[in-house]
């Protein structure tokens, strides 16, 4: 039995924000599963202040030679010791990490104080076998761990793991910070992502696919040099899914419950779907999306192809999301220039993501980049087709048609040309339900769970407790 610390900056049931919070929680449950300890310590945020919690810690540490102290909350979730680091000022925010415009301008000090503040308080904790962090908001730990926290005996011999979810956001920070944070420039700024890179004992993320896209530039972002002098430490492990929050013969969310060998219950979400949000029940192909609606999920070209796809095919589509501003506004437009096709509904509802999920005969994931995606593996398992580039995890979870056992459609090149194509084939594919069904029965009998993924990490941590 490992006794195993994530470190993290959401987790689902406490705070989420996207995929992050989903893949902390389930591989957490999962390692739970698998007889091991699993304890989790994240920032109390505001929201966080309504959970009801038990006795506290007192943490101070120096950072930038000034005192700053906290205190550590315990809570449970599922069998997972969850404990809250409460920082009134850092934390106690509506947001984790912005305003809604912007990044918060103090987030370097935030959460390099909150990296510090954990080691401070593992030092006087039964130690951990493993300390796991998470993303750019965990990266400086593995530099306080190296250099100033070694000589105690709980941290002298524990391994720091640290997985990417998404290599896109590194917090780099102007060079005076570096006295400020006690934290090494990397050139002349600092850069929270490379930190980790240099220190942690062994290096994951979250797909085989993205995994050898950061070996090389423009997907790194400007840090293939520091993945590709790590690469023997760089690891791909795929996301799982909770396929018990995500099972359509179970879904609580859902107006008619279905599974492969009955789909009569998916046609009934679907017309379902069609009635709450006004549109015509037909079987016309219906087109889904539940995302972020950012740059990175492709709405550059997904916009313009849906322009074009609308104004000439029979088809409905409905996407549920929020994100840039000026993405929803064209988006909303669209509600408008096709209000007989087309809808958007802004803004995030689990219940309404389950839903839209099951009644759509395409889920479309047209991303820039993709680490893992949890979306094409929800809708795998709906028998929601889905249409996405083969990037990252995306290339790693689906398989193309016409390919033999295909499971969805895909496209390679990041333009509105080749988007257009792929949903062409899309519309085609749906003309032929004999292949049609063939493909969603090949979707539906995939398994991505988390028990595959919890065993990958177990073999990654005792690579990592062997190495220190």
């Amino acid at each position: 039995m490992l006794r195993i610390l994530f470190i993290c900056s959401e987790y689902e049931g406490l705070i989420k924000t996207g995929g992050l919070a989903d893949a902390c929680r389930g591989l957490a449950s999962s390692l739970l599963a698998g007889g091991h300890q699993v304890s989790v310590i994240l920032p109390r945020y505001g929201a966080l202040y309504q959970v009801e919690t038990t006795a506290a810690d007192s943490v101070f540490v120096e950072l930038g030679g000034h005192t700053l102290g906290c205190a550590v909350r315990h809570t449970d979730i599922a069998g997972v010791s969850v404990y809250l680091l409460e920082h009134h000022d850092f934390f106690a925010r509506s947001r984790p990490y912005d305003d809604g415009e912007h990044g918060y301008q103090d987030n370097p000090l935030r959460f390099a104080f909150f990296c510090k503040a954990v080691l401070q308080w593992c030092k006087d904790q039964p130690a951990f076998d493993i300390l796991h962090g998470h993303d750019w908001q965990t990266a400086p730990a593995a530099y306080y761990l190296a250099n100033s926290y070694r000589h105690y005996p709980a941290l002298a011999k524990t391994p720091f793991v640290f997985t990417i979810h998404n290599g896109a956001y590194q917090q780099q920070s102007e060079p005076q910070w570096a006295s400020q944070l006690d934290l090494p420039l990397h050139g002349n700024s600092i850069n929270f992502l490379q930190i980790a890179l240099q220190y942690a004992t062994k290096i994951n993320t979250v797909s085989q696919g993205y995994r050898d896209e950061l070996l090389t530039e423009p997907a790194a972002n400007g840090l293939s040099a520091w993945y590709q002098q790590r690469q023997d430490d760089f690891s791909g492990i795929l996301n799982g899914c909770d396929y018990q929050q995500w099972d359509p013969a179970m879904d609580p969310a859902l107006p008619a419950n279905y599974q492969a060998a009955d789909l009569a219950g998916k046609a009934l979400c679907k017309q379902q779907l069609q009635r709450d949000y006004q549109l015509a029940v037909t079987d016309q192909p219906l087109l889904v999306a539940v995302s972020r609606v950012t740059g990175q999920k492709g709405y550059d070209i997904l916009i313009p192809a849906l322009k074009h796809l609308l104004a000439n095919y029979p088809l409905q589509v409905v996407i549920v999301g929020s994100g840039e501003a000026h993405y929803c506004q064209q988006l909303h437009q669209l509600t408008v220039t096709f209000a007989d096709k087309f809808r958007f509904i802004e803004g995030f509802n689990e219940q309404l993501a389950h839903q839209v999920e099951a009644a759509g005969d395409f889920f479309l994931m047209p991303s820039l980049f993709e680490p893992c995606g949890l979306n094409q593996l929800y809708s795998l398992r709906y028998g929601t087709l889905p249409l996405v580039r083969l990037t990252g995890g995306l290339k790693d979870t689906v398989v193309p048609w016409p390919e033999k056992k295909a499971t969805g459609i895909g496209f390679t090149e990041p333009t509105v040309d080749a988007l257009q194509q792929a949903l062409r084939q899309a519309l085609a594919l749906y003309q032929d339900q004999k292949m049609y069904k063939k493909i969603q029965q090949n979707a539906m009998a995939q398994s991505f769970g988390w028990a595959e993924a919890a065993n990958q990490y177990l073999a990654l941590y005792q690579q990592a407790r062997q190495a220190n």
